[in-house]
């Protein structure tokens, strides 16, 4: 049907062209409206300027096909492609666990070499995150994650051929492991990029959940032969690149924003791997894509470089600095030395007289804990936004953490092991928020532009906080008692959970186009 909009109303670009309207629409010409008034007589008066006055006719032909139900033949493709790159981040999982099956196999590690070896792969984690970010860019998504297994894969064929009587040997392991893990960033970005709106939400939170998946399978194979173990996550590394060689597209939006125009049909043809089933839901998703990308998408203009844009745009330094926050009360809340130091936490936490289950046994309950509330964090996010669950996720850590504290004093003549519950509950709550959010709001709440570099940047930030808090931990544990370390971890809980509610923004069914409009809304006139 045709409209001819009448002049007393403001069009805006943003408003017809909007995606989520699902309308095509054909403009015979485009000009700027200024609003008009009324004058004390009725009659009309110009309010501002007009700087074309013709009319404009605008075709509407309102889609027939919702893209918000599509069917599984629909949807299974980027699932598919999703679930393939964010194997690579099951590895920080294994790594960041790994230090309990070092302890257990090799005792006789004293206390500085076990806080290198849980801290160092944290340290050099960074240096991936960091290197990755402009590698995508330049090279694409697909071709970063298959670089990113490389350095994995050897970090395990040097744990396979080591001897235990050779520490240096492990810190090299260590030093590639951890260089290997910031790379994984790359999936995350990926899965932000290649997921239709309406689903991105919860196939990012997917991350938490190969994440966990990492530990469950690192805390599971502990009391296996030492070279058994590292041989299987050999093989594990090497099916991975396959998969992502045969069956991973490349991302349509890296190849709009960072490619030349002759590049829009490898784009097209992209979107068309990712949606290959139905035709009317390629052409819903490719013109959706075209809308929304920015104007000099798919053109020779040169994009503004990453200091720029933070300079310059309020969707960049905005989520930027709300997120560098949000990390570092992440960080605090001791959310990651219970993974990392779990072995010796539970030995603290353990009533003297309660043997049912062996260290091993509880923390291998401790690794399945995690990697069920990660599954329950997942399923939750299609429903319920970030913010709920993170403020839940919070409260939940500072009443565990106050559990652990309070009965921690009297474990010894406990028949019921409170304080091991407090601490798996502790586990639970913050699988479920605090361990995944965080993570998965870097790719959601960044603008294009300065999505990969601004995501690794802030993963190495977080990264080397991470590797102050695992480095120092051992020492504080030592000089501080437990019941007292808990106690900060319940502040910082409690902290977070106002922060999120008062600074961070919701995201749940929110488009990249109505984040970046969130941050920049302020500034216009």
């Amino acid at each position: 049907m045709s409209n001819i909009i009448d002049q007393n109303e403001k069009i805006t670009v943003d408003k017809i062209t909007s995606p989520e309207n699902n309308c095509n629409i054909n403009t015979k010409s485009i000009i700027s409206i200024d609003k008009f008034g009324t004058d004390d007589d009725g009659e009309n008066k110009l309010i501002g300027n007009i700087r074309k006055t013709e009319n404009i006719i605008i075709d509407v032909e309102v889609e027939k096909y919702s893209v918000s139900t599509l069917l599984w033949k629909d949807l299974y493709p980027q699932v598919l492609a999703s679930c393939i790159s964010l194997l690579m981040v099951v590895q920080p999982g294994i790594h960041l666990a790994y230090s309990n099956n070092m302890l257990h196999h090799m005792p006789s590690i004293d206390k500085n070499q076990f806080s290198w070896i849980a801290s160092i792969s944290v340290l050099c984690t960074p240096i991936g995150a960091f290197l990755v970010g402009p590698v995508m860019d330049r090279i694409g998504r697909k071709k970063a994650c298959l670089l990113t297994c490389l350095p994995l894969l050897a970090s395990w064929i040097i744990a396979t051929f080591s001897s235990s009587d050779n520490i240096y040997t492990f810190y090299a392991f260590r030093l590639l492991a951890g260089i290997g893990a910031g790379m994984t960033t790359v999936g995350i970005v990926y899965v932000s990029e290649i997921s239709h709106s309406s689903y991105k939400q919860i196939l990012l939170s997917l991350n938490s959940v190969f994440f966990s998946g990492g530990i469950l399978l690192s805390t599971c194979l502990a009391d296996l032969d030492w070279k058994v173990i590292n041989f299987s996550f050999i093989i594990f590394t090497v099916i991975n690149m396959l998969l992502i060689i045969v069956y991973l597209p490349e991302s349509p939006i890296w190849i709009l924003k960072f490619k030349s125009s002759e590049h829009v049909d490898k784009a097209k043809l992209a979107v068309k791997q990712i949606y290959p089933n139905d035709n009317q839901v390629f052409e819903n998703e490719w013109r959706r894509l075209k809308s929304s990308s920015d104007d000099t998408a798919g053109t020779d203009v040169q994009q503004p470089s990453f200091i720029e844009s933070v300079r310059s745009s309020p969707a960049a330094y905005k989520p930027i600095t709300i997120l560098a926050l949000l990390l570092l009360l992440q960080q605090l809340t001791g959310a990651y030395p219970t993974i990392s130091y779990a072995l010796p936490i539970l030995k603290s936490v353990m009533p003297a007289a309660y043997t049912p289950v062996t260290d091993i046994q509880s923390l291998a309950a401790l690794g399945a804990v995690r990697f069920a509330s990660g599954l329950l964090a997942c399923v939750l996010s299609f429903r319920v936004g970030r913010k709920p669950l993170l403020v839940f996720s919070c409260l939940a850590m500072t009443l565990s953490s106050i559990l652990v504290a309070v009965t921690h004093s009297n474990r010894d003549s406990m028949a019921v092991p409170w304080s091991l519950y407090g601490v798996m509950l502790y586990v639970f709550s913050s699988s479920v928020g605090v361990l995944v959010f965080p993570w998965t709001m870097i790719c959601e709440l960044l603008s294009t532009p300065v999505r990969a570099v601004g995501g690794c940047i802030l993963v190495s930030y977080t990264y080397l906080i991470m590797f102050a808090v695992l480095k120092a931990f051992p020492y504080v544990m030592v000089s501080v008692s437990v019941p007292h370390l808990f106690l900060v971890f319940s502040a910082v809980s409690l902290l977070m959970a106002v922060y999120v509610h008062f600074v961070l923004p919701e995201t749940l069914g929110k488009s990249f186009r109505e984040i970046e409009d969130y941050f920049t809304r302020s500034n216009k006139p």
